[in-house]
């Protein structure tokens, strides 16, 4: 089985920070005759990215609900930031440099004054940064942006440290083992990949672990070219589980969490009534000893289940054409400005 840039992640992840400038809180940029300084004070976080690259928002979100993070972090999955901000960090996430969204919001976010850095392995948008003087990180490649997810993750991490919204450093290596782990779990991985195998799976997730949920749909989406649903209790036992557990055919139902989360309990208890109505649970408890480590090793874990899922349904699993095609149109079309 091809495992692409799994086993690479640990050094993706250890490479990736390198780049950061030492220089990072001194800088000042001039825009329009307006001075962003980078070593003031900010009240707010703004991680912007799409796909492979707007997860690293969801998953930094998780990591919130345990670290307790300085300040608020707002994802920001579109083409224009969030009207009401006053001095927020802007972090925009793109892997290629060429998403159309992502630039779009870092032009509007230093237009706005606000500080702004790229992470990102070139393109467009390290173009448009370098030339006004911001901040972009350069990060190692992989065979497609999702692969890449540590190189995009560690660099933000970092930052967010550096502007003292979070204390992380600590926690970094332990990732690196999270990522470990889920590769010499590659037998698991496949156990799971079969008993999901021509269904949809309906992936039922915690709220402090929306991202790890939310990055398994995406890798079933793109790796597998599978239909997936997240649903995000306690909500989706408020609704969703109204519709799964009647007559549909062809579901498959996947509990996600850590043994430590606090919600635990709630998600076990929600197993219980799933098993009620005559479905199977399948569960995939995040292991490690630090919210990063439980976190690198579910997204890693999960995404070896859907290389698996795509070898087993003979499906290739890096090119996602459909993708790849409403990119050009939009761009022909200029539809993002």
């Amino acid at each position: 089985m091809n495992l692409l840039d799994y086993p690479r992640w640990p050094s993706l992840a250890r490479e990736s920070i390198l780049n950061i400038p030492v220089d990072l809180r001194s800088r000042r940029v001039t825009i329009q005759g307006r001075t962003i300084d980078y070593g003031e004070d900010v009240d707010s976080v703004v991680i912007t990215g799409m796909g492979g690259s707007g997860v690293v928002g969801d998953i930094i979100g998780d990591l919130c609900w345990f670290w307790g993070c300085g300040k608020p972090i707002i994802v920001s999955k579109g083409m224009r930031l969030p009207r009401a901000l006053s001095k927020p960090l802007v972090i925009a996430i793109s892997y290629s440099g060429n998403t159309a969204e992502t630039i779009a919001s870092a032009r509007e976010a230093l237009n706005r004054g606000f500080p702004t850095i790229g992470i990102t392995t070139g393109g467009k948008l390290a173009q448009f940064l370098n030339e006004l003087g911001a901040p972009v990180i350069i990060i190692p490649k992989a065979s497609a942006p999702r692969y890449g997810l540590p190189a995009l993750l560690y660099p933000a991490l970092v930052i967010l440290e550096r502007f003292g919204v979070m204390n992380v450093a600590s926690e970094l290596e332990s990732g690196i083992v999270g990522m470990e782990k889920a590769v010499k779990s590659l037998e698991e991985a496949q156990g799971i990949a079969r008993r999901i195998v021509n269904t949809v799976p309906v992936i039922w997730v915690t709220e402090s672990r929306r991202g790890v949920g939310i990055r398994f749909k995406n890798d079933l989406n793109e790796n597998t070219k599978y239909y997936a649903i997240v649903s995000v209790i306690p909500e989706g036992a408020h609704n969703d589980i109204a519709a799964v557990m009647g007559k549909q055919q062809g579901l498959s139902h996947v509990f996600i969490y850590g043994e430590g989360d606090y919600e635990a309990r709630y998600l076990e208890t929600l197993m219980e009534v799933v098993k009620s109505y005559g479905k199977e649970a399948i569960t995939v408890k995040l292991s490690g000893g630090t919210p990063l480590e439980s976190e690198m090793f579910g997204v890693a874990f999960l995404g070896l289940v859907t290389l698996a899922l795509a070898e087993m349904t003979g499906t290739e699993p890096v090119g996602t054409e459909p993708i790849d095609k409403l990119k050009r149109l939009l761009d022909e079309r200029k539809v993002i400005t």
